[in-house]
């Protein structure tokens, strides 16, 4: 099929109408004398045109808009549906099957690396079970205010100073 062929085959069903004007007509003429693949699809329009014809003017029962609108609300009143349920029905339909299956492989590899990657939890040292099991009460209320005394000790007095002046008196 060539480029001319798809631009006819877009006319065709005016130009067999009489919808197209006669200028373009002209050229679809021209192009249906040297391709029979066209010819051929102009044929079946053509008989078709010709069977419509042939059957007169349709009318609707009387009713038939109301029962419509009437069906077509009640099709499009999912659209209010919860997001999950709209995003369910999105994924169910056939036409998004491979982008459904792509989003399941990408969020199962990504669990999947997540779970691996993850650092393994730090085990407790067993000496610091063992010491805390010993602590009491009393004494981790008390150990604050035995740390403040030592810090004072150690900021008032000098090992050295302090054991020599002891030391000299009599």
């Amino acid at each position: 099929m060539t480029d001319r062929c798809q631009e006819v085959l877009e006319r065709l069903a005016e130009a067999v109408t009489g919808s197209v004007p006669p200028e373009q007509r002209v050229g679809v003429a021209e192009h249906l004398a040297v391709c029979q693949r066209c010819r051929d699809e102009a044929a079946a329009i053509e008989a078709t045109v010709a069977r419509l014809r042939a059957a007169g003017q349709f009318a609707v029962p009387p009713g038939f808009w109301t029962a419509f609108m009437e069906h077509l609300h009640e099709r499009t009143a999912g659209e209010n549906a919860p997001a999950a349920a709209r995003l369910w029905r999105w994924l169910a339909s056939p036409r998004h099957a491979l982008g459904t299956a792509a989003v399941t492989a990408a969020v199962a590899v990504a669990i999947t690396a997540a779970v691996r990657l993850a650092p393994a939890p730090s085990q407790p040292d067993p000496v610091q079970i063992r010491a805390r099991a010993l602590l009491t009460e009393t004494m981790t209320s008390t150990l604050p205010s035995l740390g403040e005394m030592l810090e004072t000790w150690r900021a008032g007095i000098t090992p050295d100073a302090d054991f020599a002046s002891d030391r000299s008196r009599p």
